[in-house]
C-alpha cells in the first residue's frame, strides 16, 4: 500500500478509529518488542522497563493525536463559519474584529491568521479600511473572461 494512501486514511479517521485499531495492534507490537528484547538477550527488568516505555509512548502518541485532531477541527470549524458568514452577507472580506464580535470572542489574530496558512485555497490575508487586518474569502472566476 502507498504511504501516501495510508497517511490520508489516517488523517481522515476519527480519534476513536485510530484508538481501536491501535488498542487491536497493541498484542502484536507487545509481541514484537519482546522478541527484539529477547534477541538483545535483556533480562526480565530489562524488558518490564522497555515495555512500560513503550506503553507510555503509546499514551503520548494517542494524546497528541486527540490534540492535533481537536486543532484541525476547530480550524476546519472556523473556517466554514467565517465563509458561510461572508457569503451570506455577500462579504468578500471581514476585519479580526468582526469576526470576533459576530462569530466566536475566542479567535485570537494568531488562530485567525493560522486559517490563511491552513486552508490557503479558502482564505486569505486582508487589510480593510483603517489598516484593520482581516480574512478574505478566495472568490471562484467564472472562466468566461477568455471568451469574445
Amino acid at each position: 500500500m502507498d504511504p501516501k494512501t495510508i497517511l490520508a486514511t489516517l488523517k481522515e479517521a476519527s480519534p476513536l478509529d485510530l484508538f481501536l485499531i491501535s488498542f487491536l495492534l497493541l498484542p502484536f507490537i507487545t509481541d514484537g518488542w519482546l522478541n527484539i528484547l529477547e534477541k538483545l538477550g535483556a533480562e526480565l527488568n530489562t524488558k518490564i522497563i522497555a515495555l512500560f516505555l513503550v506503553i507510555i509512548a503509546y499514551i503520548i502518541g494517542i494524546v497528541g493525536v486527540l490534540v492535533g485532531n481537536t486543532r484541525t477541527r476547530r480550524r476546519e470549524l472556523a473556517r466554514d463559519v467565517i465563509i458561510q458568514y461572508l457569503n451570506f452577507h455577500n462579504f468578500t472580506m471581514m476585519s479580526y474584529e468582526r469576526v470576533r464580535q459576530n462569530i466566536n470572542p475566542s479567535y485570537a489574530d494568531d488562530f485567525l491568521e493560522s486559517l490563511v496558512t491552513r486552508f490557503p485555497n479558502a482564505l486569505r490575508k486582508a487589510k480593510l479600511k483603517g489598516g484593520k487586518p482581516g480574512l478574505a474569502k478566495l472568490v471562484e472566476e467564472s472562466g468566461n473572461e477568455n471568451e469574445a
